[in-house]
């Protein structure tokens, strides 16, 4: 009876090592936008060695596949409330409104994401489907609703993936200004950047046309 209790605290022992591992690696990127995360990093920053980081997941890669896979489930998270909103053109401004204030509470999470920050890391096919679907399921929903189709039919989809390619644009291009100096133009300097992807998003969805290509 004392092998398999034994057994089991080992097990949870590698778990909470496990998890030890990606809360580092999630900090790590919260702290700034890295050009790399080596094995010997992302070990020192959890208090581990670099042994344990293969023995639990095989490779850099392999933790990062799990950090990806968390990040998603963060930014739905972050999301998902906006779905509750009854008016589906609110819902998905609301949606992407949340979306952008992930963005840029967490840039160097959201590189990972949906940037190459870290060269020669791409997710696995399988974790990189299931991930993006959580997040793009919200607004292929709303798009259903709005269209009067379903959420996987073309149309919705096509108008979902529309609105976030507009959001993501406009995000990128408002981090990669974050860190220089205030614009001096003031036109510029007094635009409301949660004001501009509101107006676009609007804008865009009363000028869509319901019909199917």
């Amino acid at each position: 009876m004392a092998t398999p209790s034994k057994s089991r605290g080992a097990g949870s022992s590698a778990s909470a090592l496990n998890q030890r591992l990606v809360e580092a690696t999630l900090q790590l990127l919260r702290e700034e936008i890295p050009t790399d995360l080596t094995v010997r990093r992302i070990a020192a920053a959890a208090g581990t060695t670099t042994m344990a980081l293969y023995t639990g997941f095989g490779s850099r890669d392999g933790l990062l596949d799990v950090v990806y896979a968390q990040g998603f489930e963060q930014l739905y998270e972050q999301m998902a409330p906006s779905a509750q909103l009854t008016d589906p053109a609110e819902a998905l401004v609301a949606l992407l409104d949340a979306y952008r204030a992930f963005a840029l509470a967490n840039p160097g999470l959201y590189g990972l994401l949906f940037e190459r920050v870290l060269p020669g890391f791409d997710p696995s096919p399988e974790v990189r489907t299931a991930a993006l679907d959580t997040t793009f399921g919200l607004l292929a929903t709303q798009t259903g609703l709005l269209l009067g189709t379903q959420a996987l039919n073309p149309p919705s989809r096509k108008l979902a993936h529309t609105l976030w390619a507009l959001t993501h644009g406009l995000v990128t291009l408002e981090l990669s200004h974050a860190s220089r100096s205030p614009l001096a133009h003031a036109a510029l300097a007094e635009t409301n950047e949660r004001n501009v992807l509101a107006t676009a998003l609007r804008a865009t969805l009363a000028g869509w046309n319901r019909r199917t290509d």
